[in-house]
């Protein structure tokens, strides 16, 4: 079981293509895997509430807008690593 204590990350970006190849690779090479997916606009800005809440969308770039990470259990590190450096 993968859980905070025990997880690496193998991925961290914004391009939900290459996040999706990420997790492609490790689940046909049969390597458990979690990912998170971070809006950066719903992060809190503190009294006055979200960043998107305070300002809006308007100039943000939508490609930016998420942050995909993946994670491993730290068992599998090397074995993720050595897969996804080789395959993408």
């Amino acid at each position: 079981m993968i859980a905070v204590w025990n997880r690496r990350s193998v991925y961290i970006g914004f391009d939900m293509q290459k996040c999706a190849q990420v997790r492609e690779c490790l689940a046909q090479n049969h390597i458990d895997y979690t990912y998170k997916v971070k809006n950066q606009a719903g992060s809190w800005a503190g009294r006055e509430g979200t960043v998107r809440g305070r300002t809006g969308s308007f100039g943000q770039s939508m490609e930016l807008m998420y942050e995909y990470e993946v994670f491993v259990h730290q068992k599998d590190l090397e074995q993720a690593k050595y897969l996804l450096g080789k395959g993408l």
